[in-house]
């Protein structure tokens, strides 16, 4: 397919178009409630706070004996206080204690077995009631107690709208007696491929697997969305009309394929007649097709359906606007860094992103204190699908430069590695 833009006028630049983008979507403000255990990376939408304090009781952190801590007061190993081992806590008492449970009732501090010894019997006071229990060390009210609420409070406010839940967060809220959470509605994305003798099953003859839906909707996905990834669409005015309008109610749409200058490539101009067509070219390469439109208030990206170039805009462009529609950080890639083996050459004015291998070094620690070597990049061999790959990374040329030369040290996106 013919990627090349279609207009001869200089397109905008990737921030332009990024910054155009950001005025079209907005968080969406649909809530729903979940089980909190299904909701870990949504977004609340309402506060979160406790139903019940934690721990709910008085609770012994260590082991050893419950007392009343006024009957420690002054001992000594010369002299200490002599308590009575027994079940109930009545005046110059102890009752033994494990860490994590309930105080008996009376009790203001817990003494721990390292500050005992028997007093006048080799019996072990742990474990018959009536031993005598020799406290060598005095304790203060609260000593080895952790008190109701101390941890979270009754009413309190444990996770604040516009919070992730993150992994450990259900164990905290099934703590504090919340076990369902209101979290904003995931932003629905529908994904539409366009383009002649493509299938998402088995080929038949004449016919090629579609693969660049997948790969955007695995960043919608990762962004925050929830995809409808559609069937493939044939390249005709027909066909692409009635699948533009069938997913005008999600909150996003995105076209893969078709935006190409071959007689095929009509997807633009099928969006033309049903809305307006904000950007018609960006200035990044591969992925320059990519065009911008709003359809009955409905953004709509149409990315190529190169898969370099549907990757390149769904990273840049896709992914980005999800992100702003689910309220939350885009997906960034781990970066490194490297060295190029050859030069890397490129349009001024235009972004560049180029798909590269990486072979040995990995400026990692080597053990001593030092980093290893940087890797070297290599540009890989542009092919329909299997430079996806085997791309290790990729390289971004800025607008303002014309080519990378060999030997320079450049950055490295590791998209795979790291969303």
């Amino acid at each position: 397919m013919d990627e090349r833009r279609r207009s001869t006028a200089d397109p905008p630049a990737l921030a332009a178009v990024r910054e155009r983008l950001d005025e079209l979507v907005a968080p969406v403000d649909r809530t729903e409630t979940l089980p909190v255990s299904t909701a870990v990376g949504r977004t609340l939408a309402s506060p979160v706070a406790a139903r019940r304090p934690v721990p709910g009781f008085d609770q012994a952190v260590r082991d050893g004996f419950a007392v009343r801590a006024g009957d420690t007061e002054g001992a000594t190993e010369g002299d200490p206080a002599v308590l009575a081992v027994g079940s109930d806590l009545d005046a110059n008492a102890a009752v033994r204690v494990d860490a994590g449970r309930p105080l008996p009732d009376g009790a203001t501090a817990v003494v721990g077995t390292e500050s005992v010894a028997t007093a006048g019997t080799e019996t072990d006071p742990a474990t018959v009631d009536g031993a005598d229990l020799s406290v060598t060390e005095p304790v203060e009210p609260g000593e080895g107690v952790r008190s109701t609420g101390a941890d979270v409070a009754a009413e309190e406010t444990v996770l604040r709208a516009g919070d992730r839940i993150g992994p450990s967060d259900p164990a905290l809220c099934t703590a504090v007696g919340r076990t369902r959470v209101e979290v904003r509605q995931r932003p629905t994305v529908g994904i539409v491929p366009v383009g002649g003798g493509l299938t998402g099953g088995d080929p038949g003859p004449g016919e090629v697997v579609e693969t660049d839906g997948t790969t955007a909707a695995e960043f919608v996905e990762r962004a925050g969305g929830k995809v409808v990834l559609r069937d493939p669409v044939e390249p005709e005015p027909y066909a692409l009309r009635p699948a533009v309008e069938r997913d005008l109610t999600k909150d996003l749409l995105v076209t893969v394929g078709g935006t190409g200058a071959g007689e095929s490539d009509r997807i633009v101009g099928v969006i033309d007649g049903l809305g307006d067509v904000l950007v018609d070219g960006v200035a990044v390469d591969p992925a320059g097709t990519t065009a911008l439109s709003v359809v009955r208030e409905r953004p709509v990206i149409s990315i190529p359906g190169d898969p370099v170039a549907a990757f390149v805009a769904t990273t840049r462009l896709v992914a980005p606007a999800v992100a702003r529609l689910a309220d939350r950080e885009p997906p960034e890639p781990r970066t490194g860094t490297a060295e190029l083996d050859g030069p890397v050459e490129s349009e001024r004015g235009v972004e560049s992103v180029v798909p590269v291998t990486l072979d040995g070094g990995g400026g990692v620690e080597d053990g001593s204190g030092g980093e290893t070597a940087a890797p070297v990049a290599s540009p890989v061999r542009d092919e329909p699908l299997s430079t996806l790959a085997r791309a290790d990374g990729w390289v971004a040329v800025a607008p303002e430069h014309e080519r990378l030369a060999a030997g320079e040290t450049v950055s490295v996106e590791r998209w795979e590695a790291s969303v």
